[in-house]
């Protein structure tokens, strides 16, 4: 899976809808706190108008009163006559300053007249009486009609019923309010009776919004609830999908990484086991993927079947899968785990099963669940794959992976910054005893991590692939090397350069190989390159047509560690080599001298016959050279004559 759709499938599984659930029900609650807000602005704006009309009115009484309270007629026919154009006020009247009610007497009145006092609004008195009637049958008839003519869309039959229209005019409640204000007359104040009629037509169209208003909010808060249960539903659909495996049905990676992190988090008393049918690929060629695919399931589905409580399973990918496992002890994990497998074999009756297994231990609550499985698939790498094996992860086996990462972080660099040294171990002829070539071999000097052996980073080289990238540098530093001596006048002498067994499966490997040296116009003659026995395994043609090219281009090839593989003589059948070298094994720890001489013997001279020339390697005692010059062995390499050296001590070894 890619890095972007790791991330997305990790947002999506993330995701929560308690934000969405929240938000809804803040959205709603505040579209009702705006709409209350209308409303209430609606009557405050209708409050301050009857509050403006209600003070001017009572401004009016109260100069009416000022002006006419001495004469009671001209006051009563100025009142009537104000009052009959302001049909809210029901009665007008007069009270002292202790709300007791006046009688009219301006003989009496007239003295208190304060005509310079403007301020003459400075108590106001509100008081309300509501009174409602029952509803009468005419009443319930008219509004059953009512709602029937509006739920028919019958407009026309309401306007034109009479009976409806007075019905609709009839008072349903009727709302009182006096007002005091103070006049500038002494001991004199004005009461007004307001009176405000509210018709029935009024109070039905209120308690018909009321209840447009309570569907509305119902229908909001159901609609709500309905969004809430859809997005809890869109919430286990997408992490059923999301922790789903397609080849099981069960669950997969994503399902064990997240549940077993929560079940770690409470209890860190389990071990997390990674299990690998081992040759599931060939399985599948011999019964088919969709038949390969079933057993997987069968296996998952088993597993689930031997778990506890509170241990998980799933399918990683491939033929690989995890389990949560509760810890009790090693001896007790491994007989659990070993008839679980054994179990397994016993379904599958036609065909025998091949499984491994690794197991990391969980130490402490907040192990990281990724490094834990990665660690049992480490563990699980190094069980030998021809028999079922448990393996259980150890403190070296993550050294040696976060040495191996080290080194993977490190080798384009190393390339860059020139961190591979070249060491050459010379070659002696037999006869003369002479320097007559050399081998080129790669030193890596890390600026942290010091000298690394080759026995550790080649063979990881050779697995990433990048072997390759290393066989070109030193291709590259030889022709350097050489282009430089014959730039000085140094008579050259041939230099063999490895090329792994990954580069020849290239096709145009020759053509690019001249590019390199020609690159610095060294003669082909000088320049042997070495490929292993084991590149004769792969694909035969394209090695053999690539040899040729070689040959053809005047590089001579040769075949190192001749001896230590099961087709040696196949080999030298199948290439026209010009060199072998016999491998060093030859010459240690033999028993049997004599026995070992006879082969080696025999082996230079079918090698003669076949126009080869021979060089032994490995060679360290004086008996070995004698015995390799009466064979008439072509050159020798060994620590008897010299061990890698630097350049630099090569060239005063070759040319003191």
């Amino acid at each position: 899976m890619s890095r972007k759709k790791e991330r997305k499938l990790k947002r999506i599984r993330n995701r929560g809808i308690w934000y969405k659930i929240i938000g809804g029900i803040v959205a709603k609650v505040v579209g009702i706190m705006i709409l209350f807000l209308f409303v209430a602005l609606a009557g405050l704006i209708s409050l301050n108008t009857y509050l403006l009309e209600s003070d001017r009115d009572m401004k009016s009484i109260v100069q009416i009163t000022e002006q006419n309270w001495q004469n009671k007629d001209a006051l009563v026919a100025s009142l009537n006559d104000f009052k009959t154009h302001t049909p809210s006020i029901e009665k007008i009247s007069f009270v002292n300053d202790d709300l007791v009610p006046l009688e009219i007497r301006p003989s009496e009145q007239t003295k208190g007249i304060a005509a310079n006092n403007k301020n003459y609004l400075q108590r106001m008195l509100v008081t309300r009486k509501i009174a409602r009637t029952q509803p009468h049958a005419q009443e319930i008839d008219m509004r059953a009609e009512i709602l029937k003519s509006l739920l028919t869309l019958n407009f026309i039959t309401l306007y034109k019923n009479t009976t409806m229209l007075q019905w609709a005019n009839t008072d349903s409640f009727k709302v009182s309010q006096q007002i005091f204000y103070k006049t500038n007359i002494e001991g004199v104040n004005v009461c007004a009776d307001y009176i405000y009629h509210i018709t029935n037509f009024h109070a039905n169209i209120f308690v018909f919004m009321t209840v447009f208003l309570l569907i509305v909010f119902l229908a909001a808060f159901v609609f709500e609830m309905c969004s809430i249960f859809s997005l809890i539903r869109d919430k286990k659909n997408i992490n059923k999908i999301v922790y789903t495996d397609s080849v099981t049905g069960g669950n997969n990676k994503d399902y064990f990484l997240h549940y077993a992190a929560k079940a770690i988090a409470k209890n860190n008393n389990y071990v997390v086991a990674q299990i690998r049918l081992e040759k599931y690929r060939n399985y599948c060629t011999a019964y088919g993927l969709r038949q390969g695919e079933n057993l997987l399931e069968e296996i998952y589905d088993f597993m689930l079947e031997n778990l506890g409580k509170k241990e998980l399973a799933a399918h990683l990918e491939k033929a690989d899968f995890a389990l949560l496992l509760k810890f009790e002890s090693e001896e007790q994990l491994y007989e659990r785990l070993k008839k679980m497998l054994d179990d397994i074999n016993e379904r599958q009756k036609k065909q025998h099963l091949l499984f491994s297994a690794g197991i990391c231990k969980i130490n402490s609550k907040a192990d990281d669940i990724t490094f834990l499985v990665t660690a049992a698939g480490l563990a699980l790498s190094k069980n030998d794959e021809t028999r079922s094996s448990i393996v259980w992860f150890n403190q070296e086996m993550k050294e040696e992976q976060v040495w191996e990462r080290r080194i993977e972080d490190d080798m384009e660099a190393a390339i860059i910054n020139h961190e591979f040294q070249v060491y050459l171990q010379p070659k002696y002829s037999t006869k003369k005893e002479e320097l007559s070539a050399a081998e080129a071999l790669v030193r890596w000097v890390h600026p942290v991590l010091g000298f690394i052996s080759p026995g550790k980073f080649i063979p990881f080289f050779e697995e990433n692939g990048f072997i390759t990238h290393l066989d070109d540098y030193m291709l590259t530093e030889i022709a350097k090397l050489q282009a430089k001596w014959l730039s000085e006048g140094k008579k050259l002498i041939p230099i063999s350069v490895n090329v792994s067994r990954a580069h020849f499966s290239y096709e145009n490997l020759a053509e690019h190989i001249c590019e390199i040296i020609d690159k610095y116009k060294v003669p082909h003659e000088f320049i042997e390159l070495e490929l292993t026995e084991s590149a004769f395994f792969d694909d035969k043609a394209t090695l053999l047509k690539t040899v040729l090219k070689l040959k053809d281009y005047g590089f001579k090839v040769s075949m190192d560690d001749f001896g230590a593989g099961y087709s040696s003589l196949n080999s030298l059948k199948e290439l026209p080599l010009d060199i072998i070298k016999l491998d060093a094994e030859f010459f240690r720890g033999i028993e049997d001298v004599k026995r070992a001489n006879t082969i080696v013997g025999e082996t230079i001279a079918l090698a003669k016959k076949l126009g080869m020339a021979i060089v032994a390697e490995g060679i360290e005692t004086r008996e070995q050279v004698e015995f390799l010059a009466k064979q008439d062995c072509d050159l020798i390499q060994g620590f008897y004559f010299s061990k890698p050296l630097p350049v630099d001590e090569f060239i005063q070894k070759a040319w003191s």
